[in-house]
């Protein structure tokens, strides 16, 4: 019997050794592709992963050249279309070529907090179809080609926050967010967003404008959302910010050096809120406000030099609207509005 043992011990490792042979090739296999994802080491530095769904996402962030990301998109690709493209932090890439991205097509585009400039007309052109989200916040785009926005047919959101663009006017069918905010834009035509029939929010906060024309953010059904915070009004005109939206509207003027607000110059808002702190308001007019308040809107004036005359009488002697009023609301001597004594319009004869 002892002279059988050895051969029974290596019967008994075949089907192990077999079986570890196999995982090892299926370990090597893995590593060297997984489908639908293009061959690993010819897309280097970009990683392509994909999820159970074969959803496939491509990280691009280690990218050292525009010819480099060129190179990766020439490789073979088995399946062409990606669901988002990532480059994130990336201190190498300026120029977004037309022939960058080959033809791989994107539902989302995410070049965030990177050193971007250029964005040339043609660098998207197989995402025309599908990108949904386009997002190149915190980048330095001073070339943008907003005259192919319209060509996206699926774009929801546009974020191009953080950058140095100016804009001219924009169109699409599909578009409900525009983020514009802290960038080069001093001047916005009454025109610019009428061609954006879904808009929801408009967001153009922190830029250079100084006046908004009468109609500009009118018309649209879905509009809700405005926010030119940090600019440089002085005025706002009658019909410059008309809310038609079913949901409850925000509009936020802070921080501009806003004098005087025409009546019927924010309508709409039912129920939201309308942020004008840190203006130059010294009135609080009824025939403006009033409506405003009426709608259950809330309404914050804080840091306003407002004198408190007879014109603020109308809130002062009305709990209702005056709970509507942010707190902090003061004159201009720091006396808080909700300790106004209400009599005290009265007996100075304030109609």
């Amino acid at each position: 019997m002892k002279t059988f043992a050895p051969v029974g011990f290596l019967l008994l490792l075949i089907p192990f050794c077999h079986g570890r042979i196999l995982n090892s090739l299926h370990t090597e296999a893995s590593q060297w592709r997984k489908l639908p994802c293009p061959n690993p080491d010819d897309i280097l530095p970009c990683i392509c992963t994909a999820d159970e769904d074969n959803q496939m996402d491509l990280d691009c962030s280690r990218v050292a050249s525009e010819d480099e990301l060129e190179r990766v998109f020439s490789s073979t690709f088995p399946f062409s279309t990606f669901r988002n493209l990532t480059i994130v932090d990336n201190t190498y890439l300026k120029t977004l070529k037309n022939q960058s991205l080959g033809i791989a097509s994107f539902t989302g585009v995410y070049i965030m907090n990177s050193v971007l400039e250029v964005v040339e007309s043609h660098a998207l052109v197989n995402s025309f179809g599908t990108a949904q989200v386009i997002n190149m916040q915190n980048n330095s785009l001073s070339s943008f080609p907003f005259e192919t926005v319209f060509s996206f047919s699926s774009l929801v959101e546009l974020d191009l926050s953080d950058n140095q663009l100016t804009f001219p006017a924009i169109g699409s069918e599909s578009l409900l967010t525009l983020d514009l905010s802290n960038n080069q834009v001093d001047d916005v035509s009454a025109s610019a967003f009428s061609a954006t029939p879904e808009i929801s929010e408009i967001n153009l906060g922190g830029n250079q404008i100084s006046q908004i024309p009468t109609g500009t953010f009118a018309g649209h059904h879905n509009l809700y959302h405005v926010n030119l915070e940090s600019n440089a009004l002085t005025y706002l005109p009658e019909g410059a910010i008309q809310l038609t939206s079913s949901s409850a509207g925000t509009v936020i003027l802070r921080n501009n050096q806003i004098a005087d607000v025409a009546v019927n110059s924010i309508t709409d808002v039912s129920g939201g809120n309308v942020d004008i702190s840190n203006n130059v308001l010294k009135a609080l007019n009824e025939d403006v406000f009033r409506p405003i308040l009426a709608e259950g809107t809330a309404l914050d004036i804080k840091d306003n030099p407002l004198t408190c005359g007879c014109d603020i009488a109308w809130v002062i002697r009305d709990d209702l609207l005056l709970k509507l009023v942010a707190e902090g609301a003061a004159c201009y001597d720091g006396e808080l509005l909700v300790d106004l004594d209400p009599g005290m319009f009265d007996d100075l004869g304030c109609p």
